[in-house]
């Protein structure tokens, strides 16, 4: 069963991660996508940060599981429309 991401809109500057918790990096057309993943906890924590430099917008998405996180890397429209109707 699919669990939607949380999303979080926001407007404030972003944290300052390692290189380490950086797992992938995606820039098509002016939409920057990043994913990050934190392991040193005992639970994986996902985020997905998603830049529109054509519309000046920044969101976040915080899927639950790495399958999610994958999705919402290469979907985070989709995914951030299906959490807010979720």
């Amino acid at each position: 069963m699919f669990v939607h991401p949380t999303v979080h809109l926001e407007n404030r500057r972003w944290e300052v991660l390692t290189a380490a918790d950086h797992f992938g990096h995606r820039d098509t057309d002016g939409i920057v996508v990043d994913l990050f993943w934190n392991r040193r906890n005992l639970k994986d924590e996902f985020r997905v940060q998603v830049e529109d430099r054509r519309e000046g917008t920044r969101f976040v998405l915080h899927p639950l599981t790495g399958r999610e996180a994958i999705q919402a890397f290469y979907h985070p429209f989709a995914a951030a429309r299906a959490a807010l109707n979720g």
